[in-house]
């Protein structure tokens, strides 16, 4: 389970920004919302976290520091220099933009509690911790830090109660690569878990993924598989009949011949697979429609269920980027309540979403802890506070109260001139005859 993150001069973020699951001391939808960890220090996480403010404020960029934190654990030994230097993305105005990016990042294993940080430019590996929590006091597995003014590089002591061939690791670990990344691959059992969970422990979905619909038409063969699909359509009011593979570029509305994904097409001939929708209970012959021709939002629908199900099967969290995109409001509560009621979501899975939509500010629905603002301040550098932060009343009509202003995190409109640069540039066309 996550507890939380911090970044520091990521992209649009200069500042040292933290994010987290902590649950406050509020006990609405306690025993809904709520994971209980057994960690004095953090005693319940929140289920969800979903992200409100303008465009261009940075949610996108929240959302990439995950898979740009991944990338340096899984693969910083084998990036070429060219790579490496690709991976430093910071601030761009100001002294940032040669300032090293650090991330910290706090995560439950297996009844152990993990924080590990790391800081980097395009040239080195700055600073890189791991403190291990197996009791209430910190063990500090690993430490190193690099000194630009001596170009000297210091590590701590090791932890004896972080096991192997410690110094071996240390000497392999090459200045543009991580030392929890050298000695997991140099066969460290003890660093297992949290580079698994690195690898198999959440997953990033931006909105041209959710057009991937790969694991799901490799699932359709299955008729229990199919009939659960079917079912969650039908629960928000598509009347589904049947579901199909087929080709993404054949897939024309009002086909009804023998399509990819039928018994008789062995399924890895499929390239590039949709999914289409068999439509009968009108006056009519029933109808195949595939994505061009059906509703955008039934098709983000099918490609939010495998992640969704997936995360609630293993208990892993699942990211995504404009998660609602083309879906109704109601529908999109849905899918958080499938995260948040533990009828379903037994395990353990946690939500991070992004999203305009303030219909879903309400506390009958959210807990306060689990609603984020994220704005630009006057550097122009993106800010990510908790609502709690405005102290909002239990009761409080906040998506109404976020619409007026009151919490920040919302674009400053002015129409007088936007009417101006619109009117402006209708007229040059009309008289460029454009």
């Amino acid at each position: 389970m996550l507890i939380g993150l911090k970044l520091t001069n990521y992209r649009s973020f200069a500042n040292t920004q933290e994010f987290g699951y902590s649950a406050s001391s509020d006990r609405t939808h306690d025993a809904t919302h709520c994971l209980i960890t057994g960690l004095k220090s953090v005693p319940r996480l929140s289920r969800a976290a979903v992200v409100f403010g303008p465009n261009g404020s940075g949610k996108s960029n929240l959302i990439s520091a995950f898979v740009a934190l991944r990338d340096l654990v899984l693969f910083s030994t084998g990036m070429s220099e060219t790579k490496f230097r690709e991976r430093h993305t910071p601030f761009h105005f100001g002294p940032s933009a040669h300032a090293p990016t650090a991330f910290e990042i706090d995560v439950y294993i297996g009844g152990v509690r993990y924080q590990y940080a790391l800081a980097h430019d395009a040239e080195r590996i700055h600073f890189e911790r791991l403190l291990v929590y197996r009791t209430a006091r910190p063990q500090r597995w690993f430490e190193r830090a690099y000194d630009p003014a001596s170009n000297t590089e210091t590590w701590k002591d090791f932890s004896p109660r972080f096991h192997g061939p410690r110094e071996t690791w240390r000497k392999a670990t090459r200045e543009k690569a991580l030392f929890l990344t050298t000695a997991a691959q140099l066969n460290s059992a003890q660093l297992k878990p949290l580079m698994q969970w690195f690898e198999n422990g959440f997953r990033v979905l931006f909105p041209a993924d959710l057009r991937d619909v790969g694991d799901m038409a490799m699932q359709l063969r299955d008729p229990q598989f199919k009939e659960h699909v079917i079912g969650l359509l039908r629960s928000i009011d598509i009347h589904v009949e049947d579901l199909r593979v087929a080709e993404a570029d054949a897939a024309l509305a009002g086909q009804d011949t023998p399509r990819p994904g039928d018994a008789r097409y062995p399924l890895h001939a499929v390239a590039n697979p949709s999914i289409e929708l068999r439509y009968g209970q009108t006056p009519w012959k029933p109808l195949w429609l595939g994505p061009m021709a059906d509703s955008a939002g039934t098709h983000q629908l099918l490609g939010l269920f495998m992640p969704i199900v997936t995360a609630i099967a293993d208990g892993g969290l699942l990211i995504i980027d404009e998660f609602d995109r083309s879906l109704h409001p109601l529908v999109a509560r849905l899918l958080l309540q499938l995260i948040n009621d533990p009828r379903v979501s037994r395990g353990g899975a946690q939500l991070l979403a992004t999203t305009h939509n303030s219909s879903l500010m309400d506390l009958e629905f959210l807990r306060r802890d689990e609603i984020w603002l994220i704005d630009l301040d006057s550097q122009r550098s993106s800010r990510l506070v908790s609502i709690l932060k405005h102290h909002p009343r239990k009761h409080e009509l906040i998506g109404k109260a976020y619409l007026r202003g009151r919490y920040g995190a919302i674009p400053t409109i002015r129409t007088e001139l936007a009417v101006r640069s619109c009117a402006a540039e209708a007229d040059t066309r009309r008289k460029s005859g454009n």
